[in-house]
């Protein structure tokens, strides 16, 4: 297990040059939620799972109610070795609240599915949750990231306490853009850590790609 929220907090106060005065651990916290909204975006935990087809069957549900999106699904490779898959078509969607796939062609009951998805990171102590599970490297990244949002708040609340200066919340600004810029940096780099895939030919791969 790697950093906690109580560990964040401790390390990003430091960062700051505060004791907690300016900056609350209720502040913090809600810096880190939304640093950790960011990373999510970027660079979520890889996973995959294996499925039997049902015969038939078109639509599954992924039993990882979690699950940010299905990014493949695939036959798994009949060789020797379980290694040649093959990229099947499909079409992913969200009912309830819960993951689903749809296959454009059903499976036969002889092959096995694998569905490579991507899960939110948390943080022990974050919104009720018990594990950690970012490494101690992105933790860091974190931290850019949080200092970055809590900046932000700092200067926004100085805007209206001392409305009688406008210069107020500038330093606080320029703080937050220097945090941002590595943070930006930072999740360039987290983001590389995804599947190894082959480019899909079935794609237009133009600007419009996953807006629809």
């Amino acid at each position: 297990m790697t950093d906690t929220l109580t560990q964040l907090i401790a390390k990003l106060q430091p960062l700051l040059l505060d004791t907690g005065i300016l900056f609350t651990t209720p502040t913090c916290t809600s810096a880190i939620r939304q640093a950790l909204k960011c990373f999510n975006a970027f660079a979520p935990i890889h996973a995959g799972d294996l499925v039997a087809p049902v015969l038939g069957q078109k639509e599954y549900e992924l039993d990882v109610p979690t699950a940010l999106e299905i990014v493949d699904v695939l036959r798994q490779g009949q060789d020797i070795y379980l290694e040649d898959h093959i990229s099947l078509d499909f079409v992913t969607y969200f009912e309830d609240g819960r993951p689903f796939f749809r296959l454009a062609v059903a499976e036969p009951v002889t092959n096995t599915l694998i569905i490579r998805y991507t899960l939110p990171h948390t943080i022990s102590g974050l919104d009720s949750s018990t594990d950690s599970t970012l490494s101690a490297y992105f933790d860091t990244i974190l931290l850019d990231g949080a200092a970055w949002q809590v900046c932000l708040i700092r200067a926004g609340g100085r805007i209206e306490t001392i409305n009688m200066n406008p210069d107020i919340p500038d330093p606080w600004e320029k703080l937050s853009l220097q945090f941002k810029e590595s943070f930006d940096a930072g999740l360039v780099l987290a983001a590389r850590q995804s599947f190894a895939r082959v480019p899909d030919p079935r794609k237009w791969k133009d600007s419009w790609e996953g807006q629809y």
